[in-house]
């Protein structure tokens, strides 16, 4: 019997066109805006651990969403949030100043 139903819906034109869908509705994507100058919008992550090399076992990785340069800080996994905080402050935004957003792993954070 269950053979005979399932060639009877295959057979079906109405039953195929009405075929419920099962699958589970996707979410609305919201873009980032684009950034109007460089250093505005940045995105972080942190890429480890590594193989060790000069006391560093993973890299800091910062890209500017505007002209897309990416700068490479080595440091150590164990780093702390503050840690990173300072290394970011000494080798990134002292030299093009503080960003008003940081996209860190897809995640947004606003600073200004």
């Amino acid at each position: 019997m269950m053979s005979n139903i399932k060639r009877f819906i295959a057979g079906c034109e109405k039953c195929q066109a009405t075929k419920p869908d099962r699958q589970q509705k996707q979410v609305q994507l919201y873009p980032n805006k684009v950034p109007s100058h460089p250093w505005e919008t940045v995105s972080m992550d942190l890429v480890g651990p590594l193989p060790l090399s000069t006391g560093s076992n993973g890299v800091l990785v910062v890209v500017d969403c505007f002209s897309k340069m990416a700068r490479y800080i080595p440091i150590n996994m164990e780093i702390s949030l503050q840690g990173v905080a300072k290394t970011l402050w000494e080798q990134v935004f002292k030299d093009v100043d503080l960003p008003k957003k940081v996209i860190v792993r897809g995640h947004l954070v606003l600073l200004r």
